[in-house]
């Protein structure tokens, strides 16, 4: 309660803040129903009522300036820069089938509703896509960066693929000259097979779901550690999935903007090598989208 009371405080005493406050109560009955109702339809109605009431609500004076601080259940993710925020939630259909929801809110007072089509899509890491046409993904922490002097934004997602895989992934995000969200560019460095480099516009790191995987930015380290990543059975009766292997591959932003390949990033540390890097396709793998000691929880959280 104290935390709603300061949070309210801070606003110009002209907007009406009790209108946010009734609508994030509301939002977060939810929220409850998308993630405890046993039943489908239960969940997807829900889903459709909170888009339905969040874009209303964030349409609304004010609202960019109502910090949503006690939404359990939604990421919020905001960038330094404080130019926008982006919410995504994630909505339960069956065991091997999961949908995302989100939207984009501008400082200036846009709204972007994101339309998860990723079950669609086909060579997501080197497709432009919109907010109508969007890779769905909890979105757990952000990252901004220039790139040809212009401003970017690292994404780090996660994606319940299906009951034996997960996913996390980088997304780049950026705004077009009308102010319009787009994601997917050319930024992030990769090695094929053949230890030759190549450039994608998002990066996807599928893994077995019996498996914990690390996708973050480290800032002691000043780059993104993911976990090296090998093709093995993670258990009995399960098939062939990807498994970290205890080494760790990086990417480095350098002075043009591109965020960098590291193959090793413990290289002057025998101990900690294990193997060398395996391949950009290996590790992405060929299910959805593709047709689609400090652990972390899928919000970038110490555990």
């Amino acid at each position: 309660m104290f935390s709603l009371v300061l949070c309210c405080s801070t606003f110009a005493t002209n907007i009406d803040t009790s209108i946010f406050v009734k609508s994030e109560l509301k939002m977060q009955d939810l929220i409850d129903d998308i993630l405890k109702s046993r039943e489908l339809k239960e969940r997807q109605e829900a889903s459709l009522e909170l888009e339905r009431l969040m874009e209303e609500t964030l349409k609304n004076n004010g609202s960019y300036d109502y910090s949503f601080g006690n939404l359990v259940g939604v990421s919020l993710q905001e960038p330094t820069d404080n130019t926008f925020r982006i919410f995504t939630w994630q909505l339960y259909i069956d065991k091997n089938h999961y949908l995302y929801k989100g939207f984009i809110q501008t400082k200036d007072g846009k709204v972007f509703r994101l339309e998860d089509k990723s079950p669609d899509m086909q060579t997501v890491q080197f497709s432009i896509l919109k907010p109508e046409n969007w890779y769905g993904a909890l979105y757990y922490n952000i990252l901004d960066f220039k790139y040809e002097g212009e401003q970017f934004y690292l994404l780090f997602g996660y994606d319940a693929i299906d009951f034996y895989n997960k996913r996390k992934l980088l997304e780049v995000l950026y705004f077009d000259k009308t102010g319009k969200p787009k994601f997917g560019k050319s930024v992030i460095e990769m090695q094929d097979s053949y230890a030759r480099k190549l450039m994608v516009k998002r990066f996807l790191l599928e893994y077995s779901s019996s498996v914990n995987v690390t996708l973050n930015y480290d800032k002691d380290l000043d780059m993104i550690i993911y976990d090296h990543l090998i093709y093995g059975t993670p258990f009995k009766d399960s098939g062939p999935s990807n498994l970290p292997d205890g080494s760790y591959c990086g990417l480095k932003l350098s002075k043009e903007g591109i965020w960098k390949y590291i193959d090793k990033v413990h290289k002057d540390d025998p101990s900690k090598i294990l193997v060398d890097a395996t391949s950009y396709e290996t590790i992405i793998g060929k299910s959805k989208g593709l047709s689609k000691k400090n652990q972390k929880d899928i919000f970038g959280r110490s555990k």
